[in-house]
């Protein structure tokens, strides 16, 4: 009467893929050199030197360092980017964070105590594509 045919199979092998997290991790002590895409969140905990554009949250650690433009819907800075940083939905700077170069979102926040030099320009909701070039 209450006997399973199949057991379920995520039952056996733990949460499903669809409900577990989906992180990039750039770990302290680690340098990756050039383009980062994708459509996972990234987590910046070493060193990327190169363009960051993905799908999805980019957040700078506190420990972190990113050398040049990054292009995300929401990217939060704890700490360094250096490079032009265009978001679609906002950008936060947290009082460790240091950021130089120039922002496009439509939400920005500077926490008191962060370190901003560049220039801001906050647009409507649009595709992060256009990364602002320095000049």
């Amino acid at each position: 009467m209450f006997r399973r045919e199949n057991p379920p199979a995520a039952a056996a092998s733990g949460p499903s893929e669809s409900s577990r997290r989906r992180l990039t991790h750039v770990a302290a002590g680690t340098r990756l050199e050039g383009a980062v895409t994708g459509a996972t969140e990234l987590l910046v905990e070493g060193e990327v030197v190169g363009e960051v554009r993905v799908d999805a949250p980019v957040t700078v650690g506190a420990e972190g360092v990113v050398e040049g433009p990054i292009a995300a819907p929401v990217v939060r800075i704890s700490g360094r980017v250096t490079g032009n940083v265009a978001a679609s939905d906002r950008v936060e700077v947290s009082p460790s964070g240091i950021l130089e170069g120039d922002v496009a979102a439509p939400r920005i926040v500077i926490a008191e105590g962060a370190f901003f030099k560049g220039r801001v320009e906050m647009r409507g909701k649009a595709s992060p594509s256009p990364v602002p070039t320095a000049g």
